[in-house]
């Protein structure tokens, strides 16, 4: 099974002016099923890398109207001095954004050819919003795509296509505070809560029947002049029809368990073994705004995932390692990113950064990787590097 971690993107794309489907971790069709971080559960997670397909149902921790805002501060435009434009941006209630990523996975860097893994994607991201006056609540609509660039790594074919998940997401600021230190510093905090909704518009999410997804989260916010910090925790629940993919036996020439397919009656069977129910995300990121249109961002995300319990996994099963402990799967990732925006004017940013998703120990279970670079295993491509920008009226 491939998990989704749809919990797990850093919630600072509008920030890194960045598509989020790119900063989640794609699983390229030839790579190997990631270890989990606990021995004892290895046997039963029956689970691979996070995959991008659903990604684009972003987890966004400020409102529509406060990213704009944040937007406007970075580009360093003075409103004073033109009143009715400040005016009309005040009085504006709805607002529409386009983001574009290319990223290639540090893969294409390995000395050895036969271990050598080119992984390159471009990824789209299309997003409106409008703010309901009364209640002050942000709805926006967010979908995308992605396209493969490098002849590996979709299962569908070379430079394959691919939809990702939509969402709709209702955010409010609950409280913040903005004031001077000093009369020169200033100094603000903001507590925000966002409540999405998946839409299952990928074909990953389509084939695994996955019907919704709810993704609550809240997130605080504090800057200090030229600092800021930020943390942020979501959860993710999936409701899907089966617990596991399922498929026509017909459809398939081959039928063996040892690959993860089991028949589980007459006309299906099930692939991949069971699927992520529920997801749990903290993320922290430190910026500084060292010039007045640029800045620097250092995020690290962690995230765990549990299977749906269908009972499948059980001590009685031959697959079961003696060691595991039966029941859900469970996963552990961590996300570490660096990232230098750039705001040349009001409507637009540009971004560079790196981008590592990962378990967090080794196969071995002895070592901790290093969270915001792989040195380990580069040909599984767990670090990308990425450019991107994002547009917004």
């Amino acid at each position: 099974m491939k998990t989704r971690m749809t919990a797990l993107p850093l919630a600072i794309g509008a920030l890194l002016c960045l598509p989020t489907s790119a900063i989640a971790q794609e699983a390229p069709a030839d790579a190997p099923a990631v270890e989990a971080t606990d021995a004892d559960n290895a046997a039963s997670v029956r689970s691979a890398a996070p995959s991008d397909d659903n990604s684009a149902s972003a987890d966004n921790n400020t409102s529509k109207k406060e990213q704009a805002s944040n937007q406007d501060a970075k580009a360093g435009h003075d409103d004073t001095k033109d009143g009715e434009s400040a005016d009309e941006d005040d009085d504006k209630n709805w607002g529409v954004s386009a983001s574009v990523a290319f990223d290639l996975g540090i893969g294409a860097f390995t000395k050895h050819k036969y271990a050598r893994r080119v992984r390159s994607r471009m990824v789209m991201e299309f997003s409106g919003y409008y703010t309901i006056p009364v209640i002050d609540v942000d709805v926006s609509l967010t979908t995308g795509f992605s396209v493969w660039l490098s002849e590996g790594g979709d299962s569908n074919g070379k430079h394959g296509f691919r939809w990702a998940d939509s969402s709709v997401n209702f955010s409010r600021e609950i409280w913040s505070i903005k004031s001077k230190v000093a009369n020169t510093t200033d100094i603000a905090f903001s507590i925000n809560a966002d409540l999405g909704f998946t839409l299952p518009t990928s074909q990953a999410s389509i084939t695994s029947d996955l019907y919704t997804q709810i993704v609550p989260t809240i997130a605080l916010a504090f800057s200090l002049d030229k600092f800021s910090l930020s943390y942020s925790i979501t959860y993710a629940h999936s409701f899907h029809k089966y617990t596991s993919t399922t498929l026509n036996p017909d459809d398939l020439d081959v039928l063996s368990r040892t690959n993860g397919v089991e028949l589980i009656g007459a006309t299906a069977i099930a692939v991949d073994g069971v699927l992520t129910e529920i997801e749990l995300a903290n993320v922290f990121t430190v910026g500084y705004k060292f010039l007045p249109n640029f800045g620097l961002t250092i995020g690290l995300g962690s995230a765990d995932a549990w299977t749906y319990d269908n009972g499948t996994i059980t001590e009685a099963d031959d697959l079961t390692n003696p060691n595991a402990h039966v029941g859900r799967g469970h996963q552990q990732f961590s996300q570490g990113i660096v990232a230098l925006s750039y705001q040349p004017a009001k409507w637009v940013g540009l971004s560079f950064s790196m981008v590592s998703t990962q378990p967090w120990k080794t196969a071995d279970n002895k070592s901790t990787r290093f969270p915001w670079f792989d040195a380990i295993s580069p040909s599984k491509n767990f670090t990308k590097f990425m450019i991107g920008a994002q547009f917004q009226y």
